[in-house]
């Protein structure tokens, strides 16, 4: 029932966001950024917004949009330059723009030793209007060989010819970041022991 709560909170934020756009959001939606080939779990739009503003970043465009993810606020984590991102350890992203600025790739990876999950918005400006996209309790595991991949393409249109406009900026946001450490191999023979006993017991008692 949560689940369906959320998705419906969800659909009808997208909902309003593309009335008041007045159908520039064109086709834009949740499934235009992707990360370990899962497509974001929320999208919000909004014109004349540009996330990339002010020291903090602007969280307008998106905060109640995805309220129904999670409570709290939303906090910068990187803004992207032209010469990359700053230092975002143990989190380190990459970002690159396939010819034409309206499509490209990205990835995220966890450098340090404990597991991380979190609430991950992706937001790009491009156009004078912002797109930002929700993945809701992102785990990203530790280890250089752990890198996610992701997708990301701008499919809003601009003015009344239907272009999709060019890539400007993008901003990184997150909220609720738990650390946990790795389970100890002798965490999990504790465990597959417990299991055993468990399922003997049980063909114990059925004899």
């Amino acid at each position: 029932m949560k689940l369906l709560a959320q998705k419906l909170a969800a659909a009808t934020a997208v909902l309003a966001f593309a009335f008041n756009a007045h159908a520039a959001i064109g086709s834009a939606s949740a499934a235009d950024v992707t990360l370990d080939g899962q497509a974001a779990d929320a999208f919000a739009y909004e014109a004349g917004w540009n996330p990339h503003a002010g020291p903090n970043g602007d969280t307008s465009g998106f905060g109640t949009a995805f309220d129904a993810f999670g409570t709290g606020d939303f906090d910068l984590l990187a803004k992207y330059e032209s010469a990359g991102f700053p230092d975002t350890s143990p989190l380190t992203f990459t970002f690159e723009q396939a010819p034409g600025g309206t499509s490209g790739t990205w990835s995220v990876t966890n450098t340090g030793s404990d597991i991380i999950t979190l609430d991950l918005v992706f937001a790009i400006h491009a156009g004078n209007q912002g797109g930002a996209w929700l993945f809701d309790d992102q785990t990203i595991n530790p280890g250089e060989t752990e890198t996610l991949p992701g997708t990301w393409e701008i499919l809003w249109t601009v003015g009344n010819n239907g272009a999709n406009p060019e890539f400007s900026n993008l901003t990184l946001f997150e909220r609720d970041r738990v650390t946990s450490p790795i389970p100890e191999p002798e965490t999990y023979a504790m465990l597959l022991a417990g299991l055993g006993v468990t399922v003997l017991a049980r063909r114990r008692r059925k004899s």
